[in-house]
């Protein structure tokens, strides 16, 4: 996979936007409409409504204090506007400073020349067919980007893959902030030259180009690319920063020593010559607002870190409270006690969070039976959806599919469900595009279907990099091995309870929760009549309960049952015994019927 990875994600210097405004869409009738400049009165209200978004610092030095702001090149409408605080800042400075100036005619004329073809630069055939082909799959006519040398063609397809979920490069926070400074007066500079850009990004040489073009349209093609995108913007949406700055442990953007030294150059590289800048427009007396992509603020040689180095106090502006995790509010088994928390939050959350505190609340009418109310709560979320992003309208959905299911209705359920699952996958909401998977699954009534759909979410948790959508893995693999199991496919059951267990290892899951999956694989070997590996398994088992002074019926119930199995009814007796004991008392959802705990009983005696 190539270094280019992740500026063609949306990140790529500013200068790149300009090679993607003037495209003019292809006629096709599954493409987005083309986004149309606001006007002054979708400007004015869209100023009045604006909240804080992205990453803001300021800093000071000699008895003055300028800004640093970390952008985003792609975005939504709604983004675009900045919102208090960052506008505090802007009318606070003297001068904005962007990495480039994209107004500016000549920089446009420069940059035009640099993304230019040149003799020798042409595709080979297959390329240049998969790459008109994926064009038209993102609504531009290949000729629109002929002209282009290779890697910048690609670069211009990968941020035109953000527009079905709404991000534009035409909507992009810097662009927006050009014009804003230009209509208050403010002189606007560039921190760099079109030449300083393009060598960042430039191919050294024609494989490094042709290695960018085909590794770049796989990732488009499987869709990795619109994601990751998808997720980059909504880290910046949300003020992520904590997360943006382990880009490295995610973004699988420098697995060789090659990768990461031409992120060194598209990142770190630039870094000093901007912190320079910067710094001399301070010390010239002017009150700078500089503006960069996100990726320049972060880890010890971001800007921040530098300007620090010399010599300014940078403080960081906290623009918003940030949103709470929602599953950490949950307790499953105390939905009235999950309301509460839920409701503390409302007052103070941004009105897309607030919407989607609303739809747990829903979800805790739903687990209590509650079905008119959850139903009531949630025609109040869809009449406020329209202005709003992508996270509360896939919430509005699951949770009202959650509801009919609840009510003993999958039909109603499962296109709810499956609508969830489109629309997270297009925003990049890894964790809900699984979960609403896996709902697919609960609400289907053949095992085939069951089985079809967890592996479709399975498959998701594992190709995401979030790590709360990872951690579906262990449930989903538990899913698909009892399902496996009433279908008698014991051996693939066996498989799938193994990598359930492995997979609460590799999470670090509570004890509890590994010793379930443990249980699960002993109780496989029992169906598969392999009684002896079970007994080995739930000997363990048995050891680890006692010394953590835990009690667990279904231990002793399965050595018992293969005891039993064995011939060694004597010997299973007290376990049966045992298990009656603890089961009998159980109070959990978990409780064996009736007839089994009778059978326990007399199987003890």
């Amino acid at each position: 996979m190539s270094w280019f990875r992740f500026f063609r994600r949306g990140l790529a210097p500013l200068g790149l936007v300009l090679a993607f405004g003037a495209l003019a869409q292809a006629p096709a009738t599954d493409c987005p409409a083309p986004p149309a400049p606001p006007g002054a009165e979708e400007i004015r209200a869209g100023m009045a409504q604006a909240r804080d978004r992205g990453f803001l610092w300021r800093i000071q030095k000699d008895g003055a204090e300028s800004y640093l702001y970390g952008t985003v090149h792609v975005a939504r409408l709604p983004w675009m506007f900045p919102g208090p605080r960052v506008r505090e800042a802007l009318a606070a400075s003297a001068t904005v400073a962007l990495e480039l100036d994209l107004l500016d005619p000549e920089i446009q004329r420069r940059m035009a020349a640099g993304v230019a073809a040149k003799a020798g630069d042409a595709l080979p055939a297959s390329l240049q067919q998969r790459l008109a082909k994926r064009a038209r799959a993102e609504c531009v006519e290949p000729e629109q980007l002929s002209g282009m040398k290779p890697e910048f063609q690609i670069a211009t397809l990968s941020m035109l893959a953000g527009r079905r979920s709404g991000l534009e490069p035409g909507f992009g926070v810097d662009l927006f902030l050009s014009n804003l400074a230009r209509r208050e007066g403010k002189p606007v500079v560039s921190l760099e030259t079109v030449d300083e850009q393009l060598r960042a990004l430039a191919a050294r040489n024609r494989a490094e180009a042709m290695e960018l073009v085909g590794s770049t349209l796989d990732e488009l093609d499987s869709g990795r690319a619109q994601l990751m995108l998808a997720h980059i913007a909504q880290l910046w949406a949300a003020g992520d920063h904590a997360r943006l700055a382990r880009y490295e442990e995610w973004c699988e953007c420098q697995r060789t020593p090659a990768e990461a030294a031409a992120m060194r150059r598209l990142l770190e590289g630039r870094n000093p010559a901007l912190a320079t800048r910067i710094d001399a427009l301070h010390r010239g007396g002017k009150r700078v607002f500089a503006a960069v992509g996100s990726l320049h603020m972060t880890g010890p040689r971001g800007l921040p870190a530098l300007m620090a180095q010399r010599g300014y106090r940078v403080e960081r502006v906290v623009l918003e409270t940030p949103a709470p995790d929602l599953l950490a509010l949950w307790d499953f088994a105390d939905p009235a006690a999950s309301e509460a928390r839920f409701r503390e939050r409302l007052d103070d959350a941004s009105h897309e969070v607030n919407l989607s505190l609303r739809t747990q609340i829903a979800r805790t009418h739903s687990l209590r039976g509650q079905f008119a109310q959850a139903h009531q709560l949630l025609d109040g979320v869809d009449a406020e959806l329209a202005a709003t992003g992508a996270e509360p309208r896939v919430r509005s959905l699951l949770e009202r599919g959650r509801t009919w299911r609840s009510a003993s209705e999958p039909a109603k359920a499962r296109p709810l469900f499956q609508q969830a699952a489109q629309q997270a996958r297009a925003a990049g909401l890894d964790y809900l595009h699984v979960d609403a998977l896996h709902m697919v699954a609960l609400a289907e009534t053949t095992a085939e279907a069951q089985l079809d759909w967890n592996r479709r979410a399975l498959a998701a948790a594992r190709e995401s990099r979030d790590p709360q959508a990872r951690r579906w893995e262990a449930s989903l693999s538990h899913n698909i091995g009892y399902t496996l199991h009433e279908a008698g496919r014991h051996d693939e059951a066996l498989q799938a309870f193994r990598d359930a267990l492995a997979a609460r290892q590799r999470d670090g899951a509570a004890p509890a929760r590994q010793r379930e999956a443990r249980w699960m694989v002993a109780w496989e070997l029992r169906a598969l009549r392999r009684h002896d590996e079970a007994l080995t398994q739930l000997r363990e088992l048995e050891r680890d309960l006692a010394a953590a002074g835990a009690t667990d019926g279904f231990v002793p119930e399965e050595i018992a049952e293969n005891l039993l199995a064995l011939g060694q009814a004597e010997q299973a007796k007290p376990y049966f015994a045992q298990a009656h004991a603890l089961l009998s008392r159980d109070e959990s959802a978990d409780r064996p019927d009736d007839a089994r705990l009778a059978r326990l009983l007399e199987l003890s005696r």
